[in-house]
């Protein structure tokens, strides 16, 4: 009686668990979840993934403009000056040569030896010369040098600018012979030296002068050709 007791309560307890309705599972937490990505549509290129170059930023690149038609006429401006001063570089040299030559022929100033022989003045074609000559070579450098560094200037704010190297070097010369130049107007405007020396310094200063800035000349014609290539360059950008 007892195993039948025990088999019909087993019995009981085995259909009351199989009538029960099975649990529904819990649900997920939306955030532990990730979404698939949709598929592609048809004809649609994958996305591919930003490389280290575009995550990098844009590349720097240097615009350059081209010259506005102020900017055009300034330059023609400062070229003109240029050319004005290259000769007068020219014709200063020439009036100077002008003068060597004559004192080498004439043998100027005269010696103070000679006694028939009049006292040398400035105003003596050869001294004449070398002054005209060394006038002329000092307003050719100044020409030249307003227009060289009006040009560098231009092409600097252009971004174009090929250097100052033969310039600096040019106007380092042409100065001191500018100075030379004006040493010579003192000698001739003073009376500290006896006519004789007085010629011969009056030569001299001149002379150097007008040398100092022909070297100023053909160094500002290098740095010219220079100017000009690289206007040519952004003209043609």
């Amino acid at each position: 009686m007892r195993a039948l007791t025990i088999a019909v309560v087993l019995a009981f307890s085995l259909a009351a668990v199989a009538q029960e309705p099975p649990q529904p599972l819990p649900p997920s937490s939306p955030s532990s979840v990730e979404p698939l990505p949709p598929p592609p549509y048809a004809g649609q290129a994958p996305i591919a993934s930003p490389s280290a170059a575009s995550l990098a930023g844009p590349s720097l690149t240097v615009s350059r403009a081209r010259p506005s038609p102020y900017t055009v006429g300034r330059w023609r401006t400062a070229r003109t000056l240029t050319v004005i001063g290259s000769v007068f570089n020219l014709i200063g040299t020439g009036l100077s040569l002008t003068s060597a030559i004559y004192i080498a022929a004439t043998d100027y100033p005269p010696s103070t030896n000679q006694l028939l022989a009049p006292p040398a003045r400035p105003s003596d074609p050869g001294p004449a010369l070398a002054y005209a000559g060394a006038s002329v070579s000092a307003a050719g450098f100044v020409l030249s040098a307003a227009g060289l560094g009006w040009e560098h200037r231009l092409l600097d704010q252009l971004g174009a600018d090929p250097g100052r190297g033969a310039f600096g070097v040019g106007t380092a010369f042409g100065v001191v012979g500018f100075a030379s130049v004006g040493l010579s107007y003192f000698f001739g405007l003073t009376d500290y030296l006896n006519p004789h020396d007085q010629s011969v310094a009056l030569l001299t200063t001149s002379l150097a002068g007008t040398a100092l800035c022909a070297i100023a000349g053909i160094l500002y014609s290098v740095d010219s050709s220079h100017l000009n290539d690289a206007w040519r360059g952004v003209l043609t950008f």
